[in-house]
């Protein structure tokens, strides 16, 4: 439903234009998962839903796939930003 985004943020995650927020940061050690794991996220994962951000007036994407390691399911909540895909939060599903 929202591939052409998703295409999007893939093609920055490979290109290596990704930024990440404090808190993504915070959550993403917190949770015990890696950068590897978030790009595998991305890059092997499906949108499962789109969020509206009124503080931002913007889309945000919540992304659904498997650690690095495929042991694990993880959500990584992203927008594009004007130049990169940013990471705002990530967490274990469980």
């Amino acid at each position: 439903m929202h591939q052409k985004v998703l295409n999007e943020m893939r093609t920055r995650v490979r290109a290596g234009r990704l930024a990440m927020t404090p808190h993504a940061l915070d959550e993403l050690y917190a949770d015990g998962l890696t950068m590897d794991d978030l790009r595998h996220c991305i890059l092997d994962g499906q949108i499962v839903e789109r969020q509206f951000d009124d503080f931002f007036a913007e889309y945000k994407y919540v992304i659904e796939g498997e650690t690095e390691t495929y042991d694990e399911i993880i959500h990584v909540v992203a927008k594009l930003g004007k130049r990169n895909t940013v990471v705002i939060t990530t967490y274990r599903v469980t």
